[in-house]
């Protein structure tokens, strides 16, 4: 009966096959386009040893609710369209992409890559991953 289930169903375990290897190559693909992930505490040493620009991608309202201190908010929605005139002089600096949970940060970085960038890093965990460690927010 389970080869059975298997043969009738192959497209179901082959698209399984697919997402979970989607999801175990994922870092190691961000990896080798140069976008790294760091650790919330790591961030602070990077700011104040590299002047690391700290990005922040969440819509203005998740802004307003708390960030990073002197994090500069740009939007997902907006980064492709203002990135050059927003961030162009921090092109040759470190660049540390936050969002709420990390997830539009990968977007953010992979846009950011395609835009120039060297030097960029994922907040690992976002700013929920920040809050947790006790760092400091504003608002």
């Amino acid at each position: 009966m389970d080869i059975e289930f298997l043969s009738q169903n192959w497209h179901l375990i082959l698209t399984l096959v697919f997402i979970l290897g989607l999801l175990v190559l994922e870092p190691y693909l961000l990896k080798m386009s140069g976008i790294k992930t760091v650790a919330p505490l790591r961030v602070t040493q990077l700011v104040n040893h590299d002047s690391a620009l700290v990005l922040d991608v969440c819509t203005d309202k998740e802004f307003a609710e708390g960030h990073i201190p002197d994090a500069v908010n740009l939007p997902l929605s907006r980064l492709s369209s203002e990135a050059d005139k927003t961030l162009e002089k921090s092109k040759d600096k470190p660049v540390i992409i936050s969002c709420r949970s990390g997830n539009r940060a990968k977007s953010a970085a992979k846009k950011l890559s395609k835009l120039g960038f060297k030097d960029i890093y994922i907040l690992s965990g976002g700013n929920a991953a920040w809050k947790k460690e006790n760092l400091p927010m504003s608002t």
